[in-house]
């Protein structure tokens, strides 16, 4: 069994939905594993299957990679919201370092019931911001070509969007923070 450095929840902004939430994005901890199930679980079969690729079921072994993980290698954020007196994760997004640690590629998913309300967006701004203080000069990234939203965001935010030169159903995403 591979040992991983256990990561602690440090809160990195927060600030009022135009919904009127309070909204809290922080980094994402070992302990947070039930969260991120539950996140997991309230995704639709199309969100789920745009983040992952995949119509199939995450496996415990994955959740766990998801919330146990090598802090050196990833970084990890999530966007939640105090509801009913505990935390509803609403948006998880994550890098993960390669090429010699200038390097990363981002992935994100946001809850069915709050897409399209500017989580997405700060969210991934938090993330960039992060990735800017660790070192990272180039962070990519891919969704499905179909993936309208998400191509707008990321355009938005300056990335680059390129088809997949080996896969028409992939766009490629680019950006140096």
């Amino acid at each position: 069994m591979t040992r991983r450095p256990m990561t602690r929840q440090v809160e990195i902004d927060r600030w009022r939905s135009p919904a009127g939430d309070d909204m809290l994005i922080r980094s994402v901890g070992a302990d947070d594993a039930v969260l991120e199930a539950e996140f997991l679980r309230r995704l639709s079969p199309q969100t789920l299957y745009e983040r992952v690729f995949s119509h199939r079921k995450l496996r415990r072994g994955e959740l766990n990679q998801l919330v146990q993980f090598d802090v050196r290698r990833e970084i990890a954020l999530l966007a939640a919201v105090q509801r009913d007196g505990g935390e509803e994760v609403l948006a998880v997004a994550r890098l993960k370092k390669g090429g010699g640690g200038t390097q990363c590629e981002f992935a994100i998913v946001v809850s069915d019931h709050a897409q399209r309300q500017g989580i997405g967006e700060r969210l991934l701004r938090n993330l960039l911001a992060v990735a800017q203080r660790a070192g990272i000069r180039h962070v990519t990234g891919h969704t499905l070509s179909t993936n309208t939203p998400m191509k707008a965001l990321c355009r938005k935010l300056g990335f680059s969007a390129q088809p997949d030169p080996d896969d028409a159903t992939v766009t490629l995403l680019s950006i140096a923070p």
